[in-house]
């Protein structure tokens, strides 16, 4: 009798999809869905809310290494996500993955994760930032030996030398790239691809290669004068070796990201009297965080929009700066409205030093010596698994994407990792599992009120910041970080959204393998619900398909109400016979009856989408909503 065949398989994915087009929940938290290392967000703050640090860094450096500093610079993407947004305010994420690490740098003894045994394989990574220490950590931990390779004196590329240090301290990275090394990772510093070694070298000495680079060269203004500029990066590295520029009393930054705003508070710290940044667009289309924008004007910057530089020329001891008035047009290839000349606006400036920060780009010209192929962003690799077109050589991070952020660099080092161990152990290269996931869309205002129901209202904490005298004179931390009750309240405001059960669904491993479209069928779907009077249990109906394992568990176990199938057609569910609630059909069997549902229908309530196993070994959970 065949059981698998084209046919057979298609049927059986458009059954699922049939189910999955009528399941009310979310696989996976909003927030989780909006980081681009998917870190386990729910879980590492379930473990900070019970009071276990150590193990909620566990959790965090199982997707995402460097939670230190990234929980210091990260633009919060998943912040963003929070569904406590629709309520009040975003979970404070950033503030609680930085903590655990911050408690472990004031230990003697701090954690240092477990390693395979050796594989006998090596890994050369070129370039020491974000993607390249990535890699090299998850690598080590799998059993291969890596050496980095970094044209610097210090490990830690654009984070140690791109990013002041009132907002990363040195030593706080540094404490990160220690647990790195500690791993067994070597570090081969002032060491420049093209001049020290070649790709060949690389590839004869080692079993597989990652080229992570960065992004370090600096845009130019692109007008008359523009080699008068000083980079913006170029300040910030000199800053951080220990270097202090003159930049005289009227400095003028041109850029409105990021490093703009680094430049322009750095340049205050260095005893600028007046600092000013010329953007060519407005305030809504700045592409950095805003509240490094509203630092900044705290700290004395002033900002100008709708301007553009034409010209720069010497004029005596002081530098001319010749700008264009500008206005918003269509949109452009990045969606933000472009900026229009407007004509016989010119003016002049007159000033000490001008800072160009309008991006940064890819060296490729090295590789493409070395015939791996480029794009129009960087070098050029495989998406889903960052392989280049030269067998046993990945890239990722900034070298691939252009100047992009520090997470994204951090999850291609990861992805990369995944993709050499694989090429390693000689298995098929297919990179990171993607598993199915359901979204829960269109959130009814019935929904929203059932999803709320039990949260009380309760803002995020407050900053600890430094106070400003100590800002504008020195490069000490802004932000102290979250207490021990700030992070103790705010890791119980998390609402514990996403499945319990995601980990171990049969319905989600189906969906994965056969490779489902949840959204194929379009239209109603259940509402979402839960039953929560049960002390150890939660049930969702809209979870639910109908397949009876609770019913004949509840019946062989003897219970007196139990649970049954309650309706006709679509509005069939499974209940407690008159309306009762869970607690009382499920007084023996519950246990038994959580382990058996294919879904997250029934989960336990102290589930944190893992095994059955630790979950019943869990401590109770701070919240019950789950979604």
């Amino acid at each position: 009798m065949t059981t698998d065949s084209a046919d057979i398989r298609a049927s059986r994915k458009m059954a699922l999809e049939l189910l999955l087009s009528d399941h009310a929940g979310d696989c996976v938290a909003p927030c989780q869905a909006r980081c681009p290392a998917g870190l386990d967000i729910a879980g590492f703050v379930y473990e900070l809310a019970s009071g276990n640090p150590r193990r909620s860094l566990e959790v965090i450096l199982d997707s995402l290494v460097l939670p230190g500093s990234l929980g210091r610079i990260c633009p919060r993407l998943c912040e963003q996500g929070c569904r406590r947004c629709d309520l009040d305010e975003g979970l404070a994420i950033a503030g609680l993955h930085r903590y655990p690490v911050d408690l472990e740098q004031k230990k003697s003894e701090p954690f240092v994760p477990g390693r395979a045994a050796s594989t006998g394989k090596r890994v050369a990574v070129i370039g020491a930032g974000p993607a390249g220490l990535a890699a090299a950590f998850y690598l080590q931990i799998k059993g291969h030996d890596c050496t980095i390779y970094d044209a610097q004196d210090e490990p830690g590329g654009m984070l140690r030398y791109g990013i002041p240090a009132y907002r990363l301290p040195r030593e706080a990275l540094e404490f990160e790239i220690e647990m790195i090394e500690k791993l067994g990772v070597h570090f081969q510093m002032n060491t420049r691809w093209g001049e020290d070694f070649c790709l060949e070298d690389l590839r004869e000495e080692y079993d597989s290669v990652f080229i992570a680079i960065g992004a370090w060269k600096s845009q130019r203004l692109r007008c008359e004068g523009d080699e008068l500029a000083l980079s913006g990066i170029d300040l910030l590295e000199q800053v951080a070796k220990g270097e202090k520029p003159y930049l005289g009393d009227k400095v003028i930054v041109v850029g409105g990201g990021n490093t703009a705003m680094d430049a322009a508070r750095t340049a205050i710290r260095l005893g600028t009297r007046r600092v000013r940044t010329f953007y060519r667009r407005t305030r809504q289309e700045m592409p950095c965080l805003m509240e490094e924008v509203e630092a900044a004007e705290l700290e004395g910057v002033s900002i100008d929009y709708l301007l553009a530089p034409v010209k720069l020329q010497r004029d005596g001891d002081q530098l001319l700066l010749t700008c264009q008035r500008m206005e918003l047009g269509e949109p452009d290839s990045s969606g933000r409205r472009r900026p229009v000349p407007i004509p016989d606006s010119d003016f002049q400036v007159e000033c000490t030093a001008v800072v160009a920060a309008i991006g940064q780009s890819v060296e490729v010209s090295l590789a493409r010596e070395q015939n791996i192929e480029v794009s129009a962003w960087g070098i050029a690799s495989d998406l889903k698994t960052l392989e280049t077109n030269i067998p046993g050589v990945f890239a990722g991070g900034d070298a691939v994407l252009g100047a992009d952020l520090a997470i994204r660099a951090v999850a291609a080092g990861r992805v990369a990792a995944t993709s050499i161990d694989q090429f390693l152990k000689g298995k098929p290269v297919v990179g990171l599992e993607e598993q199915a996931a359901v979204e829960m869309r269109a959130v009814s205002e019935r929904e929203r009120a059932e999803i709320f129901r039990r949260i009380e209202l309760s803002s995020r904490p407050q900053l600890n910041l430094i106070e400003s005298s100590r800002r504008l004179t020195s490069f000490d931390e802004i932000d102290l970080g979250l207490t021990d009750a700030q992070v103790s309240h705010e890791a119980r405001r998390c609402m514990t959204c996403g499945c319990r059960k995601a980990g171990n669904c049969i319905m989600r491993q189906y969906a994965t393998e056969y490779q489902a479209d949840p959204y194929r069928f379009a239209g109603e779907r259940r509402q979402f619900s839960q039953d929560t009077s049960h002390p150890e249990v939660i049930y969702e109906p809209g979870k639910c398909i109908m397949c009876d394992a609770c019913v004949r568990i509840a019946a062989a176990a003897g219970e007196g109400l139990g649970v049954t199938t309650i309706g006709r057609g679509f509005q069939v569910a499974m209940g407690v016979p008159f309306d009762g609630p869970l607690a009382e059909g499920l007084t023996k069997a519950a246990l038994r009856a959580v382990e058996a549902c294919p879904t997250g229908a029934l989960a336990l309530r102290t589930g944190r989408s893992c095994d059955l196993g630790e979950c019943a070994s869990c401590p109770g959970a701070s919240n019950e909503a789950s979604t």
